[in-house]
């Protein structure tokens, strides 16, 4: 080999697998540990840290998956970008397409629970302020269920479904109330001590709080001073 070809050959790009070795195995920057470590320790990962950890990006999640069958979503991309704390995930709007089936997590030879993963990125996203147009609809929903304890209005959503049901659910609603009244069921809202015992719950947890962000009430918190 002549003395140019050696020197055009020692010019060339540094060996490809250095660059894998070293994107595999060096520290991960602050910020992406830091999501990293939020996702593995958050409560609803009791049961699948140690897999979410461990996670072989073997695909059997994204096989079973019925949203990666239809859409771009894949569970599997989801839990590696997750493990490295990719900070795109939390711009991400892929992964508002799991609707929590769980066949990932029942499916797992790890343990790991991609739908759990989705679940915490998603309410980092909410906080952050990016996922809030993703559960905004919901807001008056979740408004309702905090003031009445349901979230929605039985004369309106029988209502309606006596329209889509036709005669025989008409009758049953035209005699709902006497049939609730024979079997002992009571009124169809929760009782008032009921209702003060879920908006305990919801307050403790900051769900009221999260209802407010999300423009429940109209983005004003009903217990503000």
């Amino acid at each position: 080999m002549t003395d140019e070809k050696k020197k055009t050959n020692s010019e060339k790009k540094p060996n490809p697998y250095s660059v894998i070795a070293d994107n595999s195995f060096s520290e991960r920057p602050t910020s992406r540990q830091e999501l990293v470590d939020r996702i593995a320790n958050d409560p609803r990962m009791h049961d699948h840290k140690e897999g979410f950890l461990s996670c072989i990006q073997c695909g059997i999640c994204t096989s079973g998956c019925p949203a990666a069958r239809f859409t771009e979503y894949s569970p599997r991309e989801i839990a590696r970008r997750a493990l490295e704390g990719d900070p795109t995930l939390l711009t991400d709007d892929v992964l508002w397409y799991c609707f929590s089936c769980y066949t990932c997590q029942a499916r797992c030879p790890r343990g790991n629970s991609v739908a759990c993963i989705n679940q915490i990125i998603r309410s980092i996203q909410v906080e952050q302020g990016y996922g809030i147009k993703h559960v905004e609809m919901f807001a008056a929903w979740g408004e309702q269920f905090y003031d009445k304890g349901m979230g929605g209005t039985p004369g309106v959503f029988f209502a309606d479904m006596s329209e889509a049901f036709g005669p025989k659910w008409k009758e049953f609603i035209a005699n709902r109330d006497d049939i609730r009244e024979e079997l002992g069921l009571g009124d169809m809202y929760p009782s008032e001590q009921a209702v003060e015992e879920m908006q305990a719950i919801m307050d403790e947890t900051g769900f009221r709080e999260r209802l407010v962000s999300i423009g429940a009430w109209g983005g004003k918190d009903p217990k503000a001073k």
